[in-house]
């Protein structure tokens, strides 16, 4: 029998690697082959760079680095070219992985000082957000007309952390697969419009790395995306990280901690209203939270790692030892593999569909989270933690 499975995991493997070569290929050619051992292929991002003109408007203002590359290509290759269903499997099924496992390794950024420094404000913020959010959008959706279950799978997508909140959010209200559907395509489009924006924005405006970060960990709707717009403001380097992408991601994490029991108010909040049509079955809706397979266990993966580099464990941290250099060009090649993958998944077409009262919801909640947040941070957050 062991032999049986062992023979199915290799199986399911193979059918898997085709996606995540091509997700590794679109990574190569963003970022480049030094750390692979071909230098000879310096990567689109240094190519722009080298360039008086792509480097002043492409890279300095536009901040198209290799995360906006990777997704831009993934973009291209799903909306011009199409994915054949032999790379499909492995796009899908681990694209999010890749990122998850690069936000484990965050980690080594951060010592338990940090977490607390930053941890404290971000509670206090996300917190204020979240509830925000949630009761606009809600609101919205009833002026709308959208019924609660719709409603509610978009509140936890603006509020929380956009496609995960939504898959999480839906059996609990019993949505339509439909409401699903629009409320990633509205997520999703606008988040990416915001991810293109907010770094020149931020560049415009003069924020610090800080402030670009805690805006972006704030306002961004979809955790991908934040991660990447934090990237694309200031990519650091191995030995210097990015002070964007730790501040935002402190947030972001911060705001995924809440989704089980946003999770667990949308489901109460729909089963009161007494008013479901969604796919579950049975009248009405039930209160089917399943909070323990709703926790981010990625979360956990990171606290170990911060644990790990808060008691020495791998090395200095000022200057970095060899093993952080090592472990943070390692989560930059995880981000960058994910965010092409994500890249692939987004479709012109279902964004599209996305129309009607969805849309417009989510785009004035959207809006609304993201000048909120900029106002926070211009008048309450210094330009250093």
């Amino acid at each position: 029998m062991r032999g049986v499975s062992k023979i199915k995991t290799l199986l399911y493997l193979i059918h898997l690697l085709p996606g995540i070569l091509t997700m590794v290929a679109v990574a190569v050619v963003a970022r480049g082959g030094a750390d692979l051992g071909f230098p000879q292929w310096q990567g689109l991002e240094s190519i722009l760079a080298a360039r008086p003109v792509t480097a002043r408007y492409l890279v300095n203002i536009l901040h198209l680095n290799y995360v906006l590359i990777c997704i831009i290509t993934g973009i291209l290759l799903r909306n011009l070219i199409g994915i054949p269903p032999l790379l499909a499997p492995g796009i899908t099924r681990t694209s999010r992985l890749f990122i998850k496992l690069g936000v484990i390794l965050l980690g080594s950024l951060y010592s338990f000082r940090d977490l607390a420094n930053l941890g404290s404000t971000a509670f206090v913020i996300i917190l204020a957000f979240v509830i925000f959010t949630l009761t606009l959008t809600l609101y919205l959706g009833q002026r709308l007309g959208l019924d609660p279950a719709a409603a509610s799978v978009l509140a936890a997508g603006t509020a929380i952390c956009g496609v995960s909140a939504i898959v999480a959010v839906a059996p609990a209200v019993r949505a339509k697969s439909t409401d699903v559907a629009y409320s990633i395509a509205t997520i999703l489009g606008v988040g990416l419009f915001y991810l293109f924006m907010l770094p020149a924005i931020g560049t415009l405006l003069g924020l610090s790395p800080h402030q670009f970060g805690v805006w972006v960990g704030t306002g961004i709707l979809n955790s991908g995306q934040v991660l990447a717009a934090a990237l694309s403001f200031d990519p650091g380097t191995a030995e210097h990280a990015s002070a964007s992408l730790k501040t935002g991601e402190i947030y972001n994490l911060t705001r995924i901690l809440f989704l089980p029991f946003v999770v667990l108010f949308l489901a109460v909040y729909c089963s009161r209203s007494g008013k479901g049509d969604g796919d579950g079955d049975g009248d009405g809706f039930g209160i089917n939270t399943k909070l323990g397979t709703n926790f981010p266990l990625f979360v956990v993966g990171f606290l170990f790692v911060v644990f790990m580099t808060s008691f020495g464990m791998l090395g200095e941290t000022t200057p970095p030892s060899p093993e952080l250099v090592f472990i943070r060009r390692l989560y930059s090649w995880f981000f960058a593999i994910g965010l092409a993958g994500l890249g692939m998944q987004i479709s012109f077409e279902e964004l599209r569909r996305a129309g009607g009262s969805h849309l417009l919801v989510g785009i004035t909640a959207a809006t609304v989270k993201l000048v909120g947040a900029l106002l926070v941070v211009l008048l309450l957050i210094a330009e250093h933690p």
